[in-house]
């Protein structure tokens, strides 16, 4: 029973990343970490305080954002240490505000009007956790790119659904009375 309340307490862990990236809460990013913790995303390896700034940097102009977590198998080493490996999907689509990360991927095209890039990323979280005063958190974070598609497309959105926000005017908040 232990070690199931163990891989639910890592599994939340994982879960306020995700919430925390998609709705920019970057304290809730900071909450999945060990303060001294070390973060390998590819375009930013480094402590956790540059992984926030680099986040928040890039996600200022990414309008929508949705990490979805998948298989998620944990190894415990020790008492202390779990080595967690994550599938995660993430759905992201970028105006043209967001030409830094456009070109990337598209080069010097422009955006049509009303037109977005839509990326689709396939990717596994290897993390390092590890207990310290009762809390797991990552000490160490390897994000393993599978695939990245990306593609200009219409916003296919349609008026009277509730729309994602990034911030506390989202659904969310309001249902949880923020």
């Amino acid at each position: 029973m232990s070690e199931l309340l163990e891989r639910e307490r890592i599994r939340d862990a994982l879960q306020r990343y995700a919430r925390g990236v998609d709705r920019r809460d970057w304290a809730l990013v900071a909450s999945a970490y060990h303060s001294d913790g070390y973060d390998d995303h590819g375009g930013y390896k480094g402590g956790v305080p540059g992984l926030l700034e680099w986040l928040e940097r890039r996600h200022a102009t990414i309008e929508q954002s949705m990490h979805f977590l998948g298989n998620c198998i944990i190894d415990f080493l020790s008492e202390g240490i779990a080595v967690a490996e994550t599938y995660c999907m993430v759905y992201q689509r970028y105006g043209e505000e967001a030409r830094e990360t456009i070109q990337v991927w598209l080069g010097e095209q422009p955006l049509p009007p009303g037109e977005r890039l839509m990326a689709e990323l396939a990717c596994r979280y290897v993390d390092r956790f590890e207990l310290r005063e009762g809390e797991w958190r990552i000490a160490r974070r390897t994000v393993v790119m599978e695939e990245v598609k990306a593609s200009v497309e219409l916003v296919r959105l349609r008026p009277g659904y509730a729309q994602a926000r990034r911030d506390r005017t989202d659904a969310l908040w309001q249902a949880l009375g923020s």
